[in-house]
């Protein structure tokens, strides 16, 4: 009650009576006279600013009296500022004209550093995905999109940064989900929500590779995920986008014999629609809808979701903005545990050949998850402000009968994870930037897999944190960056664990367009409560360990960054980095032959290093464009007298994609993930699951082709277009060549 009523008392102070206001407009070019499109103007100081059309025109209404300096910044071009001044009422025009530059560093503002900044000025390694190409690879959930970002592994839907995470069985995450600044891991299984996302409505996907927890806590061991929505445009905007596909049958006489669906194409649609426009002068937003349909590539692998997003934000003064954020979304699926054996792969294990409902490996369920994320900005003065926020996802699911109604709740999962946090940001003078904050966080989960035998049916975690960083430009070239984080968590009654986060980077820009880096960070993660209270005899034999200790951290990296400019002759960036971590009590399923079931433990110690680089280039002015990632890995698990790999890690990991402009507005793309075979895994995975140990290489080769027009986009993909059977976790075939239709449609 006391932190909703301050909440209300800070959004209230700036409703104080306004002078008239006054509106300004204009035009944005470049010195040839074209008109720019997606141009950012802003009042510096303030939060008004608005984004150029694409006929280059913008507007800002709403803007109280007085004298403003006015920034117009694009990547590629020198930002320009004018001054002006603005009576009550008045309405006034200002038209820039920027010019192109080679030197000027692009505005790619990243979230590193818990705030907007130049991506030059990012001291760590960090990859960006835009909604051009999530778009352009019909992709329509998150882990789908991570599979092409340099360094990152998916393990079935286990996002693994540079070897972080192995495979454990979808319960707890090394790598922290944020959107918009916000925590989203969910509170049944400590995991990323993958599918809880607008996809259409993303402005870019940032990844933080190496330890995060000096900024972000607990579950940002690995790396940090960082989802930047959509703000809403000048002019209203609508999208429908409609895609259809089918999984091709399988080329094995012998995997048809068991299942009849192995025969036919496997059909799966997505339709999605979204509206965004600004409502009134102080308000705008969108709107964002789903409808997604998938009969699976596996026997009893179906899945059906409803989705419905919305963003609204009001801007009730020039210093003030309020966001709210919110989703809810509807699944119903079968959940594919593990296969039938390397024979019959494309049935759950433990189901006859006779084809049973009853499944031993699948797990129908459904599911309503509701997301709620409001957040308060305001800018009191010129050089700092603060944000207040809150977070609330609710999760309840239940599993299904052999007629697929709904069990009771009490057989399924209730889970609540709420929480806010304060920032304050604050530039005392050029070249210096603080940061402070702090965070509440709890998770209150029941469920059937959790049993309570201390009488209290909702298992805990509260959290709170506070932190802090300091930027400092030493110089012209060099800039040093410190940053701490305590956290304190609650994981019995009587028991709270604390931990320190320091971290340190050093950043030298060696000459225009090179820059070279070092980071020095610690990290930690708290076992969720799946990991330390699941109970499981069902499926596969699982006993709980709530003794389980915090995972810790110590990381490091050095890299650089370089870019290169030759006009519409050639764009590259490349990047090296070298990183080596080293974990204490990491957690890990293992075997215990005395009790006959698995059990999450802590591992005495492990060590990751390895070397990273990637090569972005653009030649003839965009006609050819490509991505080259290689990252190689060596794992180690230092628990015996000698070292072994540890489990579920592939030494070597290549990205790469192509894409090409044809005549007739056509595009040819290409996507290549090549991935090697895990050097070790989990075999006692096999006591239960038939030919669980087996393993391939990835090599996984997509195909695209798109026709453009200025409001229709129509894109023929053909995903693992070599038919190329392979497992990304165990006892779990990956999907087969499938063909997919996609159309988008801008109204």
């Amino acid at each position: 009650m006391r932190y909703s009523s301050l909440l209300l008392l800070l959004i209230a102070l700036p409703l104080r009576a306004q002078p008239e206001r006054a509106t300004l407009e204009g035009t944005v070019r470049d010195v040839y006279g074209t008109s720019l499109a997606g141009v950012n103007v802003v009042l510096v100081g303030t939060l008004y600013g608005a984004a150029t059309d694409a006929a280059g025109r913008y507007l800002i209404a709403n803007i109280p009296p007085g004298t403003y300096t006015v920034r117009a910044s694009a990547v590629g071009y020198v930002p320009a500022e004018q001054t002006v001044t603005l009576a009550p009422g008045a309405h006034r025009r200002l038209d820039f004209a920027l010019v192109p530059t080679v030197i000027e560093a692009p505005e790619v503002v990243v979230t590193a550093a818990r705030r907007a900044q130049p991506l030059e000025q990012v001291p760590i390694s960090l990859s960006v995905l835009s909604l051009a190409d999530v778009t352009a690879r019909g992709l329509f959930t998150l882990d789908d999109a991570l599979r092409y970002i340099p360094g990152v592994q998916m393990t079935g839907n286990q996002v693994n940064i540079r070897g972080s995470s192995g495979f454990t069985y979808n319960a707890g995450s090394r790598v922290l989900l944020l959107v918009d600044g916000f925590p989203m891991l969910s509170p049944d299984a400590d995991g990323v929500p993958f599918e809880l996302l607008p996809i259409a409505q993303i402005d870019r996907i940032e990844v933080l590779k190496g330890p995060g927890s000096a900024l972000y806590g607990s579950g940002a061991l690995g790396g940090v995920i960082q989802v930047v929505t959509r703000d809403f445009p000048e002019q209203p905007e609508t999208e429908v986008r409609l895609s259809g596909g089918a999984y091709e049958p399988v080329r094995h006489e012998e995997w048809r014999a068991h299942w009849e669906g192995a025969r036919h194409w496997r059909p799966f649609g997505t339709a999605i629609f979204t509206h965004a426009r600004r409502l009134s002068d102080r308000l705008g937003g969108w709107i964002h809808l789903t409808y997604l349909r998938d009969t699976g590539h596996l026997n009893f692998s179906e899945r059906t979701m409803l989705q419905g997003y919305t963003k609204l934000r009001w801007q009730p003064a020039a210093d003030a903005r309020v966001v709210v954020l919110s989703s809810l979304t509807w699944r119903r699926n079968d959940s594919f545990l593990y296969w039938n054996g390397l024979r019959d792969p494309l049935n759950p294990g433990g189901i006859p050949t006779t084809g049973a409902q009853d499944a031993v490996g699948a797990n129908d369920t459904q599911s309503l998850q509701w997301t709620l994320l409001p957040a308060f900005t305001h800018a009191p003065g010129h050089n700092f402000f603060y944000t207040i926020g809150g977070r609330l996802y609710v999760l309840a699911l239940r599993p299904l009968d052999e007629q697929g109604r709904p069990k009771p709740l009490s057989k399924g999962t209730l889970g609540f994870r709420y929480g806010g946090q304060f920032q304050l940001d604050w530039q005392p003078v050029e070249g210096r930037y603080l940061t402070f904050g702090a965070s509440a966080d709890a998770v209150a989960t029941r469920s059937s897999f959790f049993p309570s035998e201390d009488g209290h049916p909702f298992r805990s975690q509260p959290e709170v944190a506070v932190f802090g960083q300091w930027e400092e430009a030493l110089t012209a070239r060099w800039r040093l960056i410190g940053g701490l984080r305590f956290d304190a968590y609650q994981i019995r009654a009587d028991r709270w664990i604390t931990r320190l986060s320091p971290r340190t980077n050093v950043l030298f820009q060696a000459r225009p367009g090179l820059t070279l880096h070092a980071a020095f960070g610690l990290g930690f993660r708290v076992p969720g409560v799946a990991e330390r209270y699941i109970e499981n005899q069902e499926f596969f034999p699982i006993v709980a360990n709530p003794d389980l200790r915090p995972e810790t951290s110590t990381g490091y990296e050095v890299g650089l960054r370089y870019r290169y400019r030759a006009g519409l002759l050639a764009e590259l960036n490349g990047t090296l980095a070298l990183f080596w971590t080293d974990y204490r009590d990491l957690v890990e399923p293992r075997f215990q032959a005395e009790r006959l079931a698995f059990q999450f433990v802590n591992l005495t110690r492990a060590r990751i290093r390895g070397l990273e680089t990637t090569l972005d280039f653009r030649l003839l002015g965009g006609w050819l464009e490509g991505m080259l990632g290689y990252t190689l890995l060596d794992a180690k698990d230092l628990t015996g007298p000698e070292p072994l790999p540890l489990s579920f890690r592939s030494r070597h990991l290549l990205k790469t994609s192509l894409t090409m402009a044809l005549p007739s507005h056509l595009t040819l793309g290409a996507d290549l993930r090549v991935a090697s075979r895990p050097e070790r895994i989990d075999t006692e995975f096999a006591r239960f699951v038939p030919d669980a140990e087996v393993t391939v290489p990835v090599r996984v080769l997509d195909l695209r082709l798109s026709w453009q027009r200025p409001t229709i986009t129509l894109t023929l993909l053909v995903k693992n277009a070599l038919d190329y059977y392979y497992v990304e976790r165990p006892a779990l075939l990956a999907p087969p060549r499938h063909l997919q239709l996609q159309l988008q449609w801008r109204l």
